[in-house]
């Protein structure tokens, strides 16, 4: 960013895309109405919204009025300059079109639903036994097809044949296709009932499109997508910069299509219908069937969603941005998308979504990690939800610096409100528009958000560290929770110790080092593909990054090509750290030797650290400054930025509010474009701080303020043999930036 657009951020159209609020139409719409606020946005510096269909909206949607709507607005874009990003849903979450896709039974969300019976021995038990299916007589052999029912020894939990208890179905002296079920033993039998369910499209089968259905997006692609491009053809992909997806969720914990037999067969080599219980017994053997399922779930849900969504839009020159549900933990990742990391690798633009004031937590970083690993830029974060209205021009900068440190570049306020009459002030507030009490400081924001944005876009976060996400291990042990489980607050009990161990202690790893201000990037298994180990670093293929040291915790299970992009890193002469266990599991069973063996000879030829307790943050920065020190120091000053909130309860959580939590330090990150290296620092301790720090530069660095504008030399207390060391004072809640040559 050069000094001109720093210091006259409104002027520099290159920014327009820092802030993009959602502009909630939620009243019968006037042109007159619109264009007035437009230019209210305008002179704001807020260049770029995203009109979003919501509660309370008077019309009907995706109409001739609606695009009419939309066309008062384009038209004023065209005229300023000014892009715009599109809402692609009325309310949420997205792929529906209001309901017209889901209306579809067959293009609605199916679910597994398991029905457990324990029969005592001597007893009979009686069932009618159907091929796996929502209902019907099957086609074609019904002997060959997979059956609805499961039997298990009680005490060994072996399964059981089904065929020595199939009876054949007589009326009349006439045997039909059916067979009845009948199991009477001398010894305890449980008995599991799969069933293929749907939930009534008025008893929440709206809001739930089958996300693994190709045919349900392209149905969506058509009634939203291709209506956009038929009414404003010349304006996609120019005025019309991205369109924005929200809050996509698997509303039941097993998912379901009929398209996964077959993507499993082709992933895993073997039919899951021939052992859906595996999905909620408890056990390692069962277990690694759930982390073939889990694996394939987010296959398809990258591939039949989002990938669909992303490449009809780049195809028409238009950035696909979506944030999820459950972005929190390892556990909300898992219940709510499979894999929400991998997710991010079919988005053109990251996104996360973040609710409440409070700051410290971990969604926004494992957005902008994933974002970082699969070479994406341009990550955005819905925020400011559920402030309320006492929401204070303070606390507003404090959010917004703190999205900017953990690698956001795109604020989409939530949101600038079209009314607040009636019930609609109550819709999640606040309103950062005209009605807050704060808006005639907008302008203030909005150009520090353009600043950041500007400094902060173009290059890349240097962090050296890898920190494994250990996804594939939790679904090992993660045994899902049957029933609708969103939009609640405390949601069920992660039920086995392990995952409960997995999902606290990656959280008390992660923030523990945030704390120590040692920056890493969260490493998707996925993304391992795109990774080499080059002279002792892993390099990234998409983007050229290098990182010197890999940290692997509690990752019982890994998969075998990450383990041999590791052994070539570790014996190369790259620090690995292995916390808590040694993966003995591959993603296949064949691959089970290797793994183990990898690690087990990395350890005995000393190529790699130990740690025990997986949640040792203090332990592993240790031993992080040692192998791959910052740049720079800070010899005098506040260092640590502490978390009063480092980790949640063992509940999966929807949505999360964020308002009590807080960070309470200085923390910053660092930042390589070109020949720079940009130092940015945010204060959170309410005070104003002084620190000295040490740092190499060919030139005496400069201090870049990002609230007031201003750019002047750092204070210089010494020089030598091309170390600075200077003095910074940070205010409260902004960012500061040292400027540094490379």
């Amino acid at each position: 960013m050069n000094k001109s657009d720093f210091l006259n951020p409104r002027d520099c159209k290159a920014l327009d895309q820092a802030q993009t609020p959602f502009w909630f139409w939620n009243d019968k719409l006037e042109d007159e109405e619109i264009l007035r606020q437009l230019k209210l946005m305008t002179d704001a510096g807020v260049t770029c919204s995203a009109p979003h269909a919501r509660s309370g909206y008077v019309g009907d949607y995706m109409t001739e009025e609606w695009f009419g709507r939309i066309q008062t607005v384009l038209d004023y874009k065209k005229e300023k300059g000014e892009p715009v990003w599109i809402y692609d849903e009325f309310n949420w979450p997205a792929g529906s079109c209001n309901g017209a896709v889901s209306r579809d039974e067959h293009l609605r969300e199916r679910f597994l639903y398991f029905t457990r019976y324990d029969v005592p021995a001597g007893t009979l038990f009686h069932a009618n036994l159907r091929p796996f299916g929502l209902s019907g007589r099957p086609e074609g052999d019904f002997d060959s097809l997979p059956k609805n029912l499961f039997c298990y020894d009680a005490e060994t939990m072996e399964q059981l044949p089904l065929t020595p208890y199939l009876k054949p179905q007589i009326i009349r002296h006439m045997e039909i296709g059916m067979k009845d079920f009948e199991l009477l033993r001398d010894r305890d039998t449980v008995v599991y009932q799969v069933q293929l369910l749907i939930d009534p499209y008025d008893e929440g089968g709206r809001g739930q499109p089958n996300y693994l259905k190709k045919e349900a997006t392209d149905q969506f692609i058509k009634l939203t997508y291709e209506r956009y491009l038929e009414r404003f053809p010349e304006e996609m992909g120019s005025t019309i910069k991205a369109f924005f997806n929200d809050e996509t969720r698997f509303a039941h914990s097993f998912p379901w299509t009929d398209q996964l037999p077959e993507k499993f067969i082709e992933m895993k080599g073997y039919d899951i219908r021939t052992c859906l219980p595996d999905l909620i017994l408890p056990g390692d053997k069962a277990g690694r069937t759930r982390v073939d399922y889990y694996d394939v779930i987010a296959q398809l849900y990258k591939e039949n969603y989002h990938g669909r969504l992303r490449d009809w839009l780049e195809a028409h020159g238009i950035d696909y941005t979506a944030h999820l549900l459950g972005e929190e933990t390892i556990g909300g990742h898992t219940r709510y998308s499979a894999d929400f990391m991998r997710q991010v690798d079919a988005m053109s633009r990251p996104g996360v979504d973040h609710l409440g004031k409070g700051i410290g937590s971990l969604n926004i970083k494992f957005a902008t990690s994933a974002g970082e690993c699969y070479g994406k830029d341009g990550a955005q974060v819905e925020v400011f939800a559920g402030c309320g209205w006492d929401l204070s021009f303070e606390e507003y900068l404090r959010m917004v610096s703190w999205m900017y440190l953990s690698g956001i570049k795109t604020i989409v306020n939530h949101g600038f409100f079209y009314s607040i009459r009636d019930e609609r002030a109550k819709d999640w507030p606040p309103s950062e528009f005209f009605q807050w009490a704060h808006w005639d400081r907008m302008p203030e924001a909005n150009r520090m958000t353009r600043r950041m944005y500007g400094l902060l876009t173009g290059g890349r976060q240097e962090t050296d560290v890898l920190v494994y996400h250990p996804q594939e291990a939790f679904w090992l042990h993660y045994l899902g929770k049957q029933g609708y489980q969103t939009m609640y607050q405390r949601g069920p009990l992660l039920a086995d110790e392990r995952a409960v161990e997995i999902d606290r202690k990656e959280q008390l790893l992660l923030t523990g080092l945030l704390e120590q201000n040692i920056d890493f990037t969260v490493f998707p298994s996925d993304a391992a593909r795109l990774f080499k180990a080059v002279g002792g670093k892993l390099v990234n293929q998409r983007t050229g990054a290098e990182y010197k040291a890999f940290v692997l915790p509690m990752a019982e299970v890994v998969p075998v090509e990450t383990a041999r992009m590791l052994d070539s890193f570790a014996r190369q002469g790259g620090y690995l750290c292995l916390m808590d266990c040694l993966p003995v599991y591959g993603m296949r069973k064949e691959d089970d030797a290797e793994v183990k063996a990898i690690f087990e000879a990395l350890k005995a030829d000393g190529k790699l650290h130990f740690v025990a307790e997986a949640s040792d943050a203090e332990t592993l920065g240790g031993w992080l400054n040692q192998v791959v020190p910052s740049p720079m120091t800070i010899v005098e000053g506040m260092a640590t930025c502490p978390n009063n909130h480092r980790c949640y309860p063992e509940w999966i959580v929807d949505p999360v509010m964020h308002n009590d939590e807080d960070l309470s330090g200085v923390a910053y990150i660092r930042y390589r474009k070109g020949n720079t290296r940009e130092y940015f620092f945010v204060n959170f301790t309410g005070e104003p701080q002084q620190l000295t720090v040490r740092v190499p530069s060919a030139a005496l660095p400069e201090v870049w303020e990002t609230f007031a504008g201003t750019i002047e030399t750092a204070k210089e207390l010494n020089h030598q043999d091309g170390m600075y060391e200077v003095q910074l004072t940070l205010q409260p809640n902004v960012g500061t930036v040292l400027m540094t040559e490379i």
